[in-house]
């Protein structure tokens, strides 16, 4: 399907990226995928550029069951098999890219949709790769106070516990150690970097979580013109599931709560004290006012402490992940 266009939906994790993804799915143009990690998790983690015939079947049956059954199915169901050697020919190797585009046009075309919705926050620091290889796709780029995306880093570990029975257990632990004030606030940051080098890239575009929240109809109207389809006032009528503080719900609604809510407590001074100072310039820049503090809290010295042991074990729990978080974390280059 040479007609089909792309969403990507991206940014730092827990800025909004599903709740966009939900809204831009009730258009009738447009089906949303699940967060499918194909480019962080296999990509990144690519031996050659081209992919045999059993490799590209690998591919496919995993991004078929992760599809169906969501991000943590690693496993080649055969029960895809059918399907996914009817789309690929044994003559011939594949680029990654092309196994991507393979599986995202089937399954665009079952649904009887033209525009697929890819929502996967950490595709964003793939985005170079990924608008140079599908050149009729656009980028949402989600910017979220870093303060609240720290305090539901906070959490995270807890959704399991909070109605996202799907989730592994080991799944919690490696979001529990994973979250640092320090490591969130620089990949935060990381996120941010790349974000500059594509901010005048006219399918590159930017929206704040809290301007979104605010003004939830004018700015859908503004998304939806920036992607050339019609607005329908359905568009924002959304589950609001996915909390990592508090039990999944399902009111239909673009829920205003979710601003600042780190003004409500759930971080003690330190972990703002660090948020704030290490992400200070892009605070300043995406208009974050900060709280002020005369002086640094004493608790700092906790995080100083605990940050190479929480290093050590995320390292540990993360081991089937690192090149995608090398990309993450490596200094960004101006194009």
């Amino acid at each position: 399907m040479k007609d089909t266009k792309y969403i990507f939906i991206v940014g730092s994790s827990r800025s909004g990226t599903t709740m966009m993804s939900r809204v831009l799915n009730e258009n009738k143009s447009i089906f949303s995928f699940q967060e499918l990690h194909f480019f962080s998790q296999f990509y990144s983690n690519r031996k050659s550029n081209r992919l045999d015939y059993r490799l590209s079947l690998e591919m496919l049956l995993v991004l078929f069951n992760r599809q169906e059954n969501g991000v943590f199915t690693n496993n080649t169901n055969k029960k895809f098999n059918t399907i996914a050697s009817s789309l690929i020919s044994e003559k011939f190797d594949y680029s990654y890219f092309e196994i991507f585009r393979i599986f995202i046009d089937y399954i665009i075309k079952e649904n009887g949709k033209n525009i697929a919705c890819l929502q996967t926050p950490n595709n964003l620091f793939y985005i170079k790769d990924i608008l140079k290889e599908y050149p009729n796709s656009t980028v949402i780029n989600m910017v979220r106070d870093n303060r609240d995306v720290l305090l539901s880093q906070k959490h995270k570990w807890k959704r399991k516990f909070l109605g996202a029975q799907g989730i592994p257990l080991f799944e919690s632990f490696r979001s529990m150690f994973n979250y640092h004030p320090i490591t969130t606030s620089l990949v935060w940051n990381s996120s941010l970097s790349v974000t500059e080098r594509f901010i005048n890239n006219q399918r590159f575009k930017v929206i704040r979580f809290e301007d979104f929240i605010s003004l939830p109809i004018e700015n859908c109207k503004d998304i939806c013109s920036f992607l050339s389809v019609d607005f329908y006032d359905k568009m924002l009528l959304v589950p609001n599931i996915g909390s990592s503080t508090k039990k999944d719900e399902n009111n239909l609604l673009i829920d205003s709560t979710k601003i600042y809510k780190w003004k409500n407590g759930g971080l003690n001074k330190a972990e703002l004290f660090l948020a704030q100072y290490l992400s200070r310039y892009f605070m300043q820049k995406y208009q974050y006012e900060k709280m002020n503090f005369i002086f640094p809290p004493i608790s700092l010295l906790f995080y100083f402490i605990t940050f190479p042991i929480k290093s050590f074990f995320a390292f540990c729990f993360n081991l089937g992940r690192i090149s995608s978080v090398i990309d993450i974390i490596k200094p960004n280059k101006k194009e």
